[in-house]
């Protein structure tokens, strides 16, 4: 492993996360059905701080491709949490990268009152199954990656700022340590149907309430929240994995959105998180790590629009779709120093079902 990491580390930019991106659209030869890139940096807000910025490739599958132990695994689940008459709407397979820095990237000074350096180099799998009567949702999501310098999260930063002539980022010798971490989670969402109909003509609101558990050595957290879309032929319930909401469009002509080769969506939603773990801002038990004291209680505020071009679809594909989300997060940690609210924003381009 020392090895790889070392070949990896020696590649330019995030290369390594393309190759890591490889993985991820490859699939069984006609199960790939689409896929899609996320990009997320607070640069859209003119910040440079905090969660600063991640980037996510992804495929999606609708054969189930799952291994015999990890259908039986995910089955065990189902049973547990009351999705065992479901079916697998799809399988996605993620790889990326994450990234945060302090406020102030310009210094090489230990910061002791301010979020840490951290990285997070990711490969991630969702299972989604949708209930009979398509009003609920069940996602669980295994993520496992490296952080540290194993990350690559300092080589693609300094890349990146250097391309763009912005300030070199000075500070990463003072970055939590390496380590292979993971998470896993489960998300149950439900359609509020007394919140949900008919707004306009062919318009509708679809309104969805979610909890969330995840545990794991990266971080582990319970959190619920609402969403709300309006748009045309939307479904009663639907995901939305970080920086995507997607429609699952049952093909209805009457959808477009003032032209026939446009469709909107528009979607908001808050989240509340109680963290009782997080690796990004603790650092690693019992190792010498930078860190700061987490806030157990974490807010989102979300709002965002979804452009689909229908004339784009093809036979083996959806159309394609472009998005742009918002999010303005709550302070995430514990300083003398002011720590201010957090905003960045997640564009995301490709095609969906």
């Amino acid at each position: 492993m020392p090895s790889l990491l070392s070949r990896l580390a020696a590649l330019p930019l995030p290369l390594s996360t393309a190759l890591l991106c490889a993985a991820c659209w490859s699939g069984p030869a006609g199960a790939q059905d689409s896929g899609f890139v996320t990009y997320e940096n607070d640069k859209f807000f003119n910040t440079d701080r905090y969660y600063t910025s991640g980037i996510q490739f992804a495929s999606r599958h609708a054969q189930d491709t799952r291994l015999p132990g990890e259908r039986s695994f995910t089955d065990g689940l189902c049973r547990w949490l009351g999705c065992a008459d479901a079916r697998l709407l799809f399988t996605q397979n993620s790889a990326g990268q994450l990234m945060y820095t302090p406020g102030n990237i310009e210094t090489p000074n230990y910061q002791r009152h301010d979020r840490p350096y951290a990285g997070f180099l990711y490969l991630e799998r969702d299972h989604l199954f949708l209930s009979p009567d398509g009003k609920a949702l069940t996602t669980l999501t295994g993520q496992a990656g490296f952080t540290g310098r194993a990350s690559l999260a300092e080589q693609t930063q300094k890349f990146v700022h250097r391309v763009l002539d912005r300030p070199e980022p000075r500070g990463w010798d003072h970055q939590v340590g390496n380590s292979l971490a993971f998470v896993l989670s489960v998300e149950r969402r439900h359609a509020l149907s007394f919140l949900s109909g008919d707004i306009g003509p062919g318009v509708q609101l679809r309104t969805n309430a979610y909890w969330r558990l995840a545990a794991g050595t990266l971080m582990s957290y319970a959190a619920a929240g609402l969403t709300v879309a309006i748009g045309k032929d939307l479904p009663a319930v639907s995901p939305m994995p970080p920086g995507i909401t997607h429609s699952l469009s049952s093909g209805k002509q009457d959808s477009s959105c003032l032209w026939d080769w446009l469709q909107c969506t528009a979607f908001a939603g808050v989240e509340g998180r109680y963290m009782a773990y997080n690796l990004f801002l603790q650092g690693r038990p019992w190792r010498d790590d930078p860190d700061v004291p987490p806030r157990r209680k974490v807010g989102d505020l979300m709002a965002g629009l979804r452009l689909d071009f229908p004339h784009t679809r093809g036979t083996g594909h959806g159309p394609w779709f472009i998005q742009f989300r918002a999010t303005r997060r709550s302070p995430e940690f514990c300083s003398p120093c002011r720590v201010p609210r957090h905003t960045f924003g997640s564009l995301t381009v490709g095609t969906d079902f």
